[in-house]
């Protein structure tokens, strides 16, 4: 299931995914992502991460497919996890597409990374 947080606000999203992403919820949420890239042109986004699994092989291609054409379109990004291997991932992932990780513990500092509070690294 994905759902997008309150706090989000104007091109800054955040998207919490838990149980299992299906590919209806790809369907549902990438056009309200959509429609804040075409008004905002780039968004920053906080993408938290609790006990997700797609449920579907094309859930995870949609999902993928919607980023990879999109990457160009995000300015920050941050990934907020609960696991060493999340955590390890994305610091890998970060060397190609520039998302920053943080433990469940820093969602703060995770929100203000992408809202322009804290200073890149």
């Amino acid at each position: 299931m994905l759902k997008v947080l309150e706090r989000s606000h104007g091109n800054i999203v955040g998207i919490e995914a838990s149980g299992e992403v299906t590919e209806e919820d790809i369907r549902e949420i990438t056009p309200q992502l959509d429609e804040l890239i075409e008004k905002y042109g780039k968004i920053s986004w906080i993408y938290v991460i609790k006990t997700t699994k797609y449920k579907t092989v094309r859930a995870m291609y949609e999902d993928m497919m919607w980023l990879l054409k999109n990457i160009k379109n995000f300015d920050r990004m941050a990934i907020v996890g609960e696991t060493k291997s999340e955590e390890l991932l994305i610091k890998i992932d970060g060397l190609v597409f520039g998302e920053k990780y943080f433990d469940i513990s820093e969602i703060d500092q995770a929100w203000d990374y992408i809202e322009g509070a804290e200073t890149r690294l």
